[in-house]
Protein backbone atom coordinates (compact mmCIF):
# COMPACT_ATOMS: atom_id res chain seq x y z
CA UNK A 1 0.00 0.00 0.00
CA UNK A 2 1.34 3.55 -1.10
CA UNK A 3 0.71 5.09 1.74
CA UNK A 4 2.53 2.46 4.45
CA UNK A 5 5.98 4.34 5.63
CA UNK A 6 8.46 3.40 7.78
CA UNK A 7 12.02 4.12 8.51
CA UNK A 8 15.27 2.41 7.92
CA UNK A 9 18.69 2.40 8.08
CA UNK A 10 20.97 2.64 4.81
CA UNK A 11 24.62 2.30 6.11
CA UNK A 12 24.68 6.37 7.54
CA UNK A 13 21.19 7.62 6.64
CA UNK A 14 18.24 6.35 7.98
CA UNK A 15 15.54 6.97 5.62
CA UNK A 16 11.52 7.02 5.44
CA UNK A 17 10.27 5.17 2.75
CA UNK A 18 6.90 3.27 1.15
CA UNK A 19 6.33 1.10 -1.30
CA UNK A 20 6.81 3.51 -4.19
CA UNK A 21 10.20 5.03 -4.11
CA UNK A 22 9.73 7.01 -7.26
CA UNK A 23 6.92 7.70 -9.90
CA UNK A 24 8.45 9.86 -12.86
CA UNK A 25 7.75 10.46 -16.51
CA UNK A 26 4.42 9.43 -18.90
CA UNK A 27 3.96 5.69 -20.38
CA UNK A 28 4.32 7.57 -24.05
CA UNK A 29 7.78 5.80 -24.32
CA UNK A 30 9.53 2.77 -22.84
CA UNK A 31 9.00 1.95 -19.22
CA UNK A 32 11.69 0.82 -17.18
CA UNK A 33 10.51 -0.64 -13.97
CA UNK A 34 13.00 -1.07 -10.73
CA UNK A 35 12.80 -3.05 -7.73
CA UNK A 36 14.93 -3.02 -4.70
CA UNK A 37 14.21 -4.78 -1.31
CA UNK A 38 13.12 -7.62 -3.03
CA UNK A 39 15.34 -9.62 -0.31
CA UNK A 40 14.81 -7.31 2.60
CA UNK A 41 18.53 -7.30 4.02
CA UNK A 42 19.44 -5.46 0.69
CA UNK A 43 19.05 -2.27 1.42
CA UNK A 44 21.58 -0.76 -0.91
CA UNK A 45 19.45 -0.77 -4.17
CA UNK A 46 16.95 1.08 -1.90
CA UNK A 47 19.32 3.79 -0.87
CA UNK A 48 20.35 4.36 -4.38
CA UNK A 49 16.78 4.52 -6.11
CA UNK A 50 15.63 6.88 -3.36
CA UNK A 51 18.50 9.25 -4.53
CA UNK A 52 18.53 9.01 -7.73
CA UNK A 53 14.87 9.29 -7.55
CA UNK A 54 14.78 12.53 -5.08
CA UNK A 55 17.34 13.91 -7.48
CA UNK A 56 15.29 13.52 -10.74
CA UNK A 57 12.73 15.17 -8.73
CA UNK A 58 14.35 18.62 -7.46
CA UNK A 59 16.20 19.13 -11.09
CA UNK A 60 13.23 18.56 -13.29
CA UNK A 61 14.73 15.99 -15.25
CA UNK A 62 13.41 15.74 -18.65
CA UNK A 63 11.56 12.61 -19.29
CA UNK A 64 11.05 10.62 -22.59
CA UNK A 65 9.13 8.05 -20.99
CA UNK A 66 8.61 6.20 -17.54
CA UNK A 67 10.77 5.22 -14.19
CA UNK A 68 9.11 3.55 -11.58
CA UNK A 69 10.96 2.37 -8.07
CA UNK A 70 9.35 -0.02 -5.98
CA UNK A 71 10.30 -1.71 -2.58
CA UNK A 72 9.64 -5.84 -3.53
CA UNK A 73 9.16 -6.82 0.03
CA UNK A 74 8.33 -3.99 2.04
CA UNK A 75 7.94 -6.02 5.98
CA UNK A 76 11.23 -8.36 4.79
CA UNK A 77 12.76 -4.58 4.26
CA UNK A 78 11.61 -3.15 7.59
CA UNK A 79 12.88 -6.29 9.38
CA UNK A 80 15.71 -5.75 7.81
CA UNK A 81 15.73 -9.53 6.99
CA UNK A 82 16.22 -11.45 3.61
CA UNK A 83 11.96 -12.67 3.95
CA UNK A 84 9.74 -13.53 6.61
CA UNK A 85 9.03 -17.29 5.83
CA UNK A 86 9.67 -17.17 1.56
CA UNK A 87 12.30 -16.02 -0.14
CA UNK A 88 9.99 -13.46 -2.42
CA UNK A 89 12.87 -14.18 -4.93
CA UNK A 90 11.44 -18.03 -5.72
CA UNK A 91 7.32 -17.88 -5.38
CA UNK A 92 6.50 -16.39 -8.75
CA UNK A 93 5.45 -19.71 -10.14
CA UNK A 94 2.66 -20.19 -11.95
CA UNK A 95 0.25 -22.32 -10.14
CA UNK A 96 0.83 -19.27 -7.02
CA UNK A 97 -0.09 -16.54 -9.86
CA UNK A 98 -3.39 -18.81 -10.72
CA UNK A 99 -3.76 -18.54 -6.90
CA UNK A 100 -3.76 -14.93 -7.17
CA UNK A 101 -6.01 -14.72 -10.29
CA UNK A 102 -8.34 -17.35 -8.92
CA UNK A 103 -8.64 -15.61 -4.94
CA UNK A 104 -6.96 -18.68 -3.65
CA UNK A 105 -3.85 -17.26 -2.16
CA UNK A 106 -3.81 -17.12 1.44
CA UNK A 107 -2.54 -13.37 1.79
CA UNK A 108 -2.28 -13.69 5.66
CA UNK A 109 1.18 -15.56 4.56
CA UNK A 110 3.54 -12.55 4.41
CA UNK A 111 5.66 -13.02 0.70
CA UNK A 112 1.81 -13.50 -0.52
CA UNK A 113 0.34 -10.45 0.60
CA UNK A 114 4.01 -8.60 -0.44
CA UNK A 115 3.39 -10.81 -4.06
CA UNK A 116 0.03 -9.93 -4.55
CA UNK A 117 0.74 -6.10 -4.33
CA UNK A 118 3.46 -5.74 -5.79
CA UNK A 119 1.36 -8.34 -8.58
CA UNK A 120 -1.62 -5.66 -8.80
CA UNK A 121 1.21 -2.39 -9.21
CA UNK A 122 3.32 -4.11 -12.19
CA UNK A 123 -0.13 -5.40 -14.09
CA UNK A 124 -1.03 -1.83 -13.60
CA UNK A 125 2.38 0.09 -14.78
CA UNK A 126 2.54 -2.79 -17.70
CA UNK A 127 -1.13 -2.59 -19.02
CA UNK A 128 0.09 1.44 -19.24
CA UNK A 129 3.22 1.12 -21.09
CA UNK A 130 2.97 2.38 -24.98
CA UNK A 131 6.51 1.08 -25.35
CA UNK A 132 9.09 -1.28 -24.44
CA UNK A 133 9.55 -2.48 -20.85
CA UNK A 134 12.45 -3.13 -18.90
CA UNK A 135 12.38 -4.55 -15.36
CA UNK A 136 16.11 -3.82 -13.43
CA UNK A 137 15.75 -6.40 -9.90
CA UNK A 138 18.70 -4.81 -7.63
CA UNK A 139 20.60 -7.05 -5.38
CA UNK A 140 23.97 -7.44 -3.23
CA UNK A 141 25.06 -10.14 -2.24
CA UNK A 142 26.60 -12.35 1.10
CA UNK A 143 30.15 -12.39 -0.12
CA UNK A 144 32.66 -9.79 -1.56
CA UNK A 145 31.89 -9.42 -5.27
CA UNK A 146 32.56 -6.97 -8.21
CA UNK A 147 29.33 -6.05 -9.98
CA UNK A 148 27.44 -8.40 -12.59
CA UNK A 149 24.69 -9.35 -14.17
CA UNK A 150 21.89 -12.05 -14.11
CA UNK A 151 19.81 -12.62 -16.95
CA UNK A 152 17.82 -15.21 -18.77
CA UNK A 153 19.69 -15.95 -22.65
CA UNK A 154 17.14 -14.35 -24.77
CA UNK A 155 17.99 -12.13 -27.59
CA UNK A 156 16.55 -8.83 -25.82
CA UNK A 157 17.85 -9.20 -22.65
CA UNK A 158 21.13 -10.13 -23.61
CA UNK A 159 21.11 -6.80 -26.37
CA UNK A 160 20.31 -4.71 -23.61
CA UNK A 161 22.92 -6.41 -20.76
CA UNK A 162 25.88 -6.38 -23.56
CA UNK A 163 25.44 -2.13 -23.38
CA UNK A 164 27.22 -2.35 -19.89
CA UNK A 165 30.78 -3.25 -18.65
CA UNK A 166 30.12 -5.79 -16.21
CA UNK A 167 29.83 -10.00 -16.36
CA UNK A 168 26.68 -11.43 -17.35
CA UNK A 169 25.74 -14.64 -15.79
CA UNK A 170 22.99 -16.70 -17.53
CA UNK A 171 21.64 -20.04 -17.21
CA UNK A 172 19.85 -19.09 -13.61
CA UNK A 173 16.42 -20.39 -14.77
CA UNK A 174 17.59 -23.86 -15.60
CA UNK A 175 18.59 -24.15 -11.44
CA UNK A 176 16.03 -21.80 -9.79
CA UNK A 177 12.06 -21.75 -9.82
CA UNK A 178 10.46 -19.04 -9.49
CA UNK A 179 12.49 -16.03 -9.80
CA UNK A 180 11.13 -12.86 -10.81
CA UNK A 181 13.53 -12.49 -13.55
CA UNK A 182 12.20 -15.71 -15.28
CA UNK A 183 8.43 -14.29 -14.73
CA UNK A 184 9.40 -10.97 -16.18
CA UNK A 185 10.86 -12.95 -19.54
CA UNK A 186 8.25 -15.58 -19.81
CA UNK A 187 5.93 -12.20 -20.04
CA UNK A 188 8.04 -10.74 -22.93
CA UNK A 189 9.54 -7.65 -21.33
CA UNK A 190 13.37 -7.49 -21.03
CA UNK A 191 14.86 -8.40 -17.61
CA UNK A 192 17.79 -8.59 -15.39
CA UNK A 193 19.14 -8.96 -11.91
CA UNK A 194 22.21 -6.33 -10.67
CA UNK A 195 24.27 -7.38 -8.37
CA UNK A 196 25.91 -4.20 -6.87
CA UNK A 197 28.39 -5.76 -4.53
CA UNK A 198 28.27 -7.25 -0.68
CA UNK A 199 25.45 -6.25 1.11
CA UNK A 200 27.55 -4.25 3.42
CA UNK A 201 29.75 -1.95 1.90
CA UNK A 202 28.95 1.25 0.78
CA UNK A 203 30.62 0.64 -2.72
CA UNK A 204 27.64 -0.68 -3.50
CA UNK A 205 25.58 1.74 -3.20
CA UNK A 206 27.56 3.92 -5.22
CA UNK A 207 27.55 0.86 -7.85
CA UNK A 208 23.97 0.97 -7.53
CA UNK A 209 23.54 4.73 -8.05
CA UNK A 210 25.64 4.33 -11.37
CA UNK A 211 24.01 1.27 -12.77
CA UNK A 212 20.25 2.82 -12.33
CA UNK A 213 21.50 6.32 -14.17
CA UNK A 214 23.09 3.85 -17.12
CA UNK A 215 19.70 2.11 -16.90
CA UNK A 216 17.84 5.56 -17.46
CA UNK A 217 20.90 6.21 -20.10
CA UNK A 218 20.52 3.08 -21.91
CA UNK A 219 16.53 2.80 -22.49
CA UNK A 220 16.25 5.99 -23.31
CA UNK A 221 14.06 7.64 -20.38
CA UNK A 222 16.63 10.25 -19.70
CA UNK A 223 17.76 11.66 -23.01
CA UNK A 224 19.46 14.57 -22.02
CA UNK A 225 22.09 13.19 -19.39
CA UNK A 226 25.38 14.46 -20.24
CA UNK A 227 28.09 12.40 -21.95
CA UNK A 228 30.65 13.18 -19.63
CA UNK A 229 28.11 12.13 -17.14
CA UNK A 230 27.29 8.72 -18.55
CA UNK A 231 31.28 7.91 -18.66
CA UNK A 232 31.85 8.98 -15.00
CA UNK A 233 29.41 6.08 -14.09
CA UNK A 234 30.41 3.55 -16.73
CA UNK A 235 34.21 4.36 -14.99
CA UNK A 236 32.58 3.66 -11.74
CA UNK A 237 31.07 0.48 -12.80
CA UNK A 238 34.33 -0.86 -14.69
CA UNK A 239 36.67 0.58 -12.59
CA UNK A 240 37.10 -2.66 -10.38
CA UNK A 241 36.70 -5.66 -12.85
CA UNK A 242 39.34 -7.99 -12.93
CA UNK A 243 38.05 -10.84 -15.12
CA UNK A 244 38.39 -10.03 -18.48
CA UNK A 245 35.08 -12.84 -19.70
CA UNK A 246 32.40 -11.14 -20.14
CA UNK A 247 29.84 -13.88 -19.97
CA UNK A 248 29.19 -17.10 -18.24
CA UNK A 249 26.63 -19.47 -17.79
CA UNK A 250 25.76 -21.95 -14.68
CA UNK A 251 27.24 -25.37 -14.59
CA UNK A 252 25.84 -26.16 -11.35
CA UNK A 253 24.30 -25.22 -7.79
CA UNK A 254 24.53 -26.85 -4.12
CA UNK A 255 21.31 -26.45 -2.38
CA UNK A 256 20.91 -26.41 1.07
CA UNK A 257 18.70 -29.26 2.43
CA UNK A 258 15.96 -28.49 4.91
CA UNK A 259 17.78 -28.92 8.10
CA UNK A 260 21.20 -29.03 6.88
CA UNK A 261 23.94 -28.09 8.39
CA UNK A 262 25.78 -25.84 6.03
CA UNK A 263 28.74 -24.15 6.40
CA UNK A 264 30.53 -22.30 4.12
CA UNK A 265 34.16 -22.03 4.15
CA UNK A 266 35.52 -18.42 4.68
CA UNK A 267 37.23 -16.57 1.57
CA UNK A 268 35.79 -17.65 -1.15
CA UNK A 269 34.73 -14.58 -3.50
CA UNK A 270 32.55 -14.34 -6.75
CA UNK A 271 34.44 -15.39 -10.01
CA UNK A 272 37.32 -17.10 -7.98
CA UNK A 273 39.07 -20.08 -9.63
CA UNK A 274 38.26 -23.26 -8.05
CA UNK A 275 38.98 -27.07 -9.14
CA UNK A 276 37.16 -30.44 -8.99
CA UNK A 277 37.48 -31.95 -5.89
CA UNK A 278 38.67 -28.49 -4.25
CA UNK A 279 36.76 -28.40 -0.47
CA UNK A 280 34.13 -25.82 -0.27
CA UNK A 281 31.89 -26.15 2.73
CA UNK A 282 31.09 -28.69 5.22
CA UNK A 283 27.86 -30.16 6.49
CA UNK A 284 26.60 -32.62 8.95
CA UNK A 285 27.96 -35.29 7.01
CA UNK A 286 31.28 -33.93 6.51
CA UNK A 287 33.17 -31.87 3.12
CA UNK A 288 31.24 -30.85 0.22
CA UNK A 289 33.62 -30.74 -2.84
CA UNK A 290 33.65 -28.70 -6.10
CA UNK A 291 32.54 -31.74 -8.93
CA UNK A 292 33.67 -29.56 -11.62
CA UNK A 293 36.99 -26.80 -12.64
CA UNK A 294 35.27 -23.37 -13.05
CA UNK A 295 34.40 -20.17 -10.92
CA UNK A 296 32.48 -20.05 -7.63
CA UNK A 297 29.34 -17.86 -7.68
CA UNK A 298 27.49 -16.52 -4.83
CA UNK A 299 28.94 -18.63 -1.91
CA UNK A 300 26.44 -18.09 1.04
CA UNK A 301 27.54 -16.06 3.72
CA UNK A 302 24.24 -15.36 5.92
CA UNK A 303 22.17 -17.35 7.91
CA UNK A 304 18.95 -17.65 5.37
CA UNK A 305 18.75 -18.98 1.67
CA UNK A 306 18.91 -21.84 0.11
CA UNK A 307 21.81 -21.51 -2.46
CA UNK A 308 24.62 -22.51 -0.80
CA UNK A 309 26.99 -22.16 -3.84
CA UNK A 310 26.88 -22.05 -7.67
CA UNK A 311 29.55 -22.89 -10.29
CA UNK A 312 30.02 -21.01 -13.44
CA UNK A 313 32.25 -21.53 -16.72
CA UNK A 314 33.16 -18.72 -19.57
CA UNK A 315 30.54 -18.87 -22.31
CA UNK A 316 31.20 -17.20 -25.98
CA UNK A 317 27.95 -15.25 -26.65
Amino acid sequence: MRESRFTIPVFNETLEVSRYLGDLGNAEGNTVLFLGGVHGNETAGVGALNKVFKHLELTNAKFNGRAVALIGNMEATRLNQRYIYKDMNRIWHRDILDDLHYGRLDTRHTEYAELAEVYREFKNILDASKGKVYVIDLHTTSSPTIPFIVTNKTDPSLGFTNAFPMPIISGLTGFLDGTLLSYINDLGHIGLAYEAGQHKSTQSLMKHESFIWLCLHETGICPDLAPDFIQQHYDVLEEELVTRNNHFRIISRYKIKSGEQFKMHQGYTNFQKIHAGEELATNQDGPICSPYDGYIFMPLYQPQGEDGFFIIKPESV
